[in-house]
């Protein structure tokens, strides 16, 4: 892949990653694969033929892994608690209107996607008091952290190169037709804008940066309105990329799919293999051949003594590559830890203990993800929000105020892997009903047992609902206890 050469190395390998991700990884080879002679005659390897099946292995397993993680039914609970460790429900229903009305499920999915390379960026910040949220590839970003604490941002500089068109569509006016590079700084008090500067004008990345004061601005935050997220524990705990998700099944990946293509490859030839004709009184004057159309309807006549011949194969091979690719595309899904299970193979349906019993390794990779998206991901989102609502006080979410938010003691309360059958339902209502006839829990523990089948997002909305039913039920017992002591007697 070629990558402009004044990108860093860290930049080159993340791009490549992305279109690893994208399924683009062989754009760039200029032969089809079933080209295997070039137009002056010279063979072609394989390997520089771009191959006619791909299996997109690593997006499939990013695509289950992150579903698993912030689908449907997988969106976590946030909970949050005051210093005297009592739930603050009000707050809770607060962040869920906010998370609703910014469609965080849908960007922090897009976020993981798109963090399966190593690593990816959230922007917070307002525009003309009204709350907006990017997602930033981080190929294109240099992230500086405090020497003190690993985890605190300094500065997050954005550099990428652009050409002249594009920086007028962005506003800032006519160019020289030529590249350029944006530049725009992140710090904890200011966004800082620079003037674009030519490509041709320096040698490497600009170091001589001038500020551009009409765009630049003071947020005053504290911090940097950048939420930077590892995908996975690396070996370096320093560096700005955590592990790839998909990097160990890169190598398989590429195998099989160019083993596909020359078994595919190998099964059209059966189809039309190849005519050999054997005669020296068939050759034309001048050492020519006469092109044959190969067609069942065409018949060729050879005079006597001549030969012809099919250079067929036969099946045996087919079968063999199939078996490696099965074998090749199983080691991909194990170094990736992606889903090993094939659902037609599943006789009859399981619980969900037993789902997530055969998609362990599956479950495992989205159990570290959890962490880095949710605890260090979401929740950090959200207090950044916070922070942001009390020093801009007119902030606005979708048309909404809500006032400077005071959010301590964040956390998260996951659903589970799967969703629960009715024979699992039935066992965790049971053991609820145990416990709660002997003592052994309160209301609000059941309730939180029995969250995962009910989906209940506010457990004190619930509780209430609860008492409010017992109310009820005592009071039409009264009424009805009423009516029949005032009842005569006589009339029964």
């Amino acid at each position: 892949m070629m990558f402009p050469s004044r990108y860093s190395h860290r930049t080159r390998e993340l791009l490549a990653l992305e279109r690893v991700l994208d399924g683009t990884l062989y754009d760039h080879i200029h032969h089809p694969f079933f080209r295997s002679c070039d137009t002056d005659g010279t063979y072609i390897p394989i390997n520089r033929r771009r191959p006619s099946v791909r299996s997109n292995l690593c997006n499939v397993v990013v695509d289950d892994s992150v579903s698993l993680l912030f689908g449907a039914s997988h969106w976590p609970s946030v909970t949050v608690h005051g210093a005297d460790e009592q739930a603050n429900h009000q707050a809770e229903n607060t962040i869920r209107q906010i998370v609703k009305a910014m469609h965080l499920s849908s960007l922090m999915e897009q976020a993981a996607v798109m963090g399966s390379v190593g690593s990816v960026a959230i922007l917070v910040q307002v525009i003309e008091n009204e709350l907006v949220i990017e997602i930033k590839r981080t190929c294109f970003l240099e992230p500086i952290f405090s020497l003190f604490d690993a985890s605190r941002l300094i500065r997050v500089r954005e550099q990428y190169i652009v050409d002249a068109e594009g920086l007028r569509r962005a506003g800032f006016g006519q160019f020289e037709a030529g590249n350029y590079w944006f530049t725009r700084d992140f710090t904890e008090q200011e966004t800082i804008w620079y003037q674009p500067i030519r490509v041709d004008a320096c040698v490497g990345m600009p170091d001589d940066l001038v500020r551009d004061d009409e765009r630049s601005l003071v947020h005053g935050l504290g911090v940097v309105p950048v939420v930077w997220i590892r995908n996975l524990p690396g070996t370096d705990p320093v560096y700005p990329e955590g592990k790839c998700t998909f990097a160990a099944g890169i190598d398989a990946m590429i195998d099989a799919d160019y083993l596909l293509s020359q078994t595919v490859r190998g099964l059209r030839y059966s189809a039309d293999p190849t005519m050999v004709l054997s005669v020296d009184e068939y050759m034309m004057p001048g050492g020519g051949i006469p092109p044959i159309t190969k067609d069942a309807s065409n018949a060729i006549a050879l005079p006597q003594g001549g030969e012809a011949k099919l250079l067929e194969i036969n099946g045996t091979g087919a079968a063999a590559a199939l078996n490696m690719w099965e074998s090749l595309r199983s080691l991909a899904l194990e170094a990736m830890h992606g889903n090993r299970a094939h659902g037609d193979k599943v006789s009859a349906g399981q619980s969900g203990r037993a789902m997530e019993l055969m998609c362990l390794g599956l479950t495992w990779l989205t159990g570290r993800l959890r962490r880095s998206y949710g605890e260090f991901g979401l929740l950090s989102v959200i207090r950044l929000i916070a922070r942001i609502s009390q020093i801009v006080p007119e902030l606005t979410i979708r048309g909404k105020q809500y006032g400077p938010l005071e959010l301590e003691n964040l956390s998260l309360v996951w659903p589970p892997w799967f969703e629960p059958t009715f024979g699992d339902m039935q066992t965790m209502a049971n053991a609820v009903q145990a416990a709660r006839s002997s003592g052994s829990v309160s209301v609000d523990t059941a309730v939180r047992m029995m969250r995962p089948a009910t989906h209940v997002q506010n457990v004190g909305e619930e509780i209430n609902k609860i008492q409010n039913d017992f109310e009820s039920h005592d009071a039409r017992l009264s009424a009805l206890s009423g009516t029949v002591e005032d009842r005569d007697m006589t009339e029964v």
